[in-house]
């Protein structure tokens, strides 16, 4: 039986989303040390060629999919998202074919003039295959968000991490001994490898609890729209979103190579540069995106309970999904900001090794609730059918954020800081054309005190961890983690206080919330 609960999918997922992200922590300290910060720059320039393949391959289809068949699952249509998936399959399998057949034949221009390192090569071919996994999985994905069935997903998330962790374990520490190239392709198969997994688990799990014989047993047989709507559905949201992606991840493909040349420009040398570029984009990045695990899962809950809603004309049930996003993110965002910004010394150093990762991260970190805050209104954007709104956005984003790498990170006196910044003012300009565009739909339904609490209650623990901790920069593992339990339980305290979060709101998280309950009347003031 499918659970149709949003609070009881998002908990799925960002549990599921933790482990992964722990997981990958894992991965990523282990081979950051074995190859250092160069091979994971020769990692990081292979990647976003593969985002730019599968933004062709796919289209914008998964998030199509996901509400579509929300809406047709709420409405009892099975023959429309049997006609959805088949529509949807076609396309990603023949577009799959086709660009991983380019990507092999015009290996050899890549080469001569997309990568500023040759060394990135051997990465690169090991990459295509990854392309046509991850479109197909795709498919399935979409297939149970839309049915709002995620541990299928999150499962496959698992799975899929862990056989990446093993094969890198296996494959790079005995390539590493024919240099950093080598490292860095066995460390691009694991990922492949891991991608395989999931995708089986995938289609295992669609076989056992995903047909729609079963879903949808007494279904009409005939569609309530016409083949010509459904076409149009789909192109109505994947079309946008479609090119959105290519342009974003254009901008993030050529990202290598413009923000290489500014620090060339700058006075770094190559080897160098490639250095720097992995330090902000495989390590401090990641870290800073930590808690996306949170916002992320909303924002696949999102579009699927947001689409479910506007097909049974509830708006206000959108406003409540907004304000419900908002003050999520903030409860989770703020506090995070703080241990980022404070403890970015020791924490680079103890996960890292690298004492060149904390400025990057500090620089990036104060913006954090900003920065996270973007998936929740850009998957409410998608479902409210605005995806075109959230493509111009985007495209504007990705525009200044380029236009700013380069103007920043030639200046000699900030190299890779000034990607950093240019990060940073890119995403907080971006967000906030997001919510001028959402005022215009649906408001901004914020609760400005609860969020003001929030704020307050991250400052004083900002204050308590510092009183803790009066030299970080010469802080142990040990007293690091002492000082952030000790300013956590003293946020969440202040939380229950100031009744941001109270043991009614906790009752309602499925399995385990009525420990968090009484965990909440426990604490002072707590009700």
């Amino acid at each position: 039986m499918i659970q149709r609960s949003f609070l009881h999918g998002t908990l799925v997922l960002m549990l599921s989303g933790v482990v992964t992200r722990i997981l990958g922590f894992v991965y990523r300290i282990y081979l950051s040390r074995l190859i250092g910060a160069e091979g994971m720059g020769l990692f990081q320039m292979v990647w976003p060629l593969a985002s730019l393949a599968l933004t062709f391959i796919t289209a914008g289809l998964p998030i199509a999919i996901s509400k579509l068949v929300a809406e047709a699952y709420v409405q009892r249509d099975r023959a429309r998202i049997e006609r959805v998936m088949r529509i949807s399959t076609w396309v990603i399998v023949t577009m799959s074919v086709v660009v991983v057949v380019l990507m092999w034949v015009l290996r050899g221009f890549v080469l001569r003039h997309w990568f500023t390192d040759p060394r990135a090569y051997l990465t690169y071919q090991v990459m295509i295959p990854i392309v046509m996994v991850i479109a197909i999985s795709s498919i399935y994905r979409g297939y149970f968000q839309g049915l709002q069935d995620m541990a299928p997903t999150a499962w496959a998330s698992i799975l899929e991490t862990i056989a990446r962790i093993g094969v890198v374990y296996g494959l790079a520490g005995s390539f590493i001994r024919y240099g950093i190239a080598a490292a860095a392709a066995a460390a691009m198969a694991g990922t492949v490898i891991g991608e395989i997994v999931g995708l089986g688990y995938l289609i295992l799990q669609q076989r056992r609890r995903g047909r729609l014989s079963d879903l949808l047993p007494d279904a009409p047989t005939r569609s309530l729209e016409t083949l010509r709507q459904t076409l149009h559905a789909i192109a109505e949201l994947a079309i946008p979103v479609t090119v959105s992606r290519l342009i974003w991840s254009f901008l993030w493909a050529i990202e290598p190579i413009l923000v290489t040349r500014a620090l060339l420009h700058a006075g770094a040398s190559g080897p160098e540069a490639t250095e720097m570029y992995g330090q902000y984009g495989s390590m401090a990045v990641p870290l800073l995106v930590f808690p996306t695990v949170f916002t992320a899962s909303l924002a696949a809950n999102l579009v699927p309970s947001v689409s479910e809603a506007m097909a049974e004309d509830e708006v206000q049930r959108v406003r409540i999904r907004f304000a419900q996003s908002w003050r999520a993110t903030a409860l989770v965002g703020m506090p995070v900001s703080v241990i980022f910004t404070l403890f970015a010394h020791p924490l680079c150093w103890a996960i890292y090794r690298d004492e060149g990762v904390a400025p990057i991260l500090q620089v990036m970190a104060p913006a954090g609730f900003l920065i996270y805050l973007q998936g929740p209104v850009t998957a409410i954007l998608q479902g409210l059918n605005h995806a075109t709104v959230a493509m111009v956005i985007s495209i504007l984003g990705g525009v200044l954020r380029l236009s700013l790498i380069w103007e920043l990170a030639s200046q000699p006196h900030l190299e890779v800081l000034g990607v950093a910044w240019a990060t940073t003012i890119a995403n907080v300009v971006t967000l906030v054309l997001y919510c001028a565009a959402l005022y215009r739909y649906i408001g901004l339904p914020v609760n400005v005190a609860d969020t003001a609490k929030v704020a307050i209650a991250s400052l004083v623990m900002l204050v308590v961890c510092d009183l803790l901790t009066p030299d970080t920069g010469h802080l142990g593992a040990g007293r690091m983690l002492a000082a952030i339990v000790g300013g956590g339980m003293v946020y969440f305290a202040l939380c229950c206080a100031f009744r941001v979060v109270t043991s009614r709101t906790m009752q309602r998280i499925p399995k385990i919330g009525g420990a968090l309950a009484a965990l909440v009347r426990w604490m002072p003031f707590g009700i």
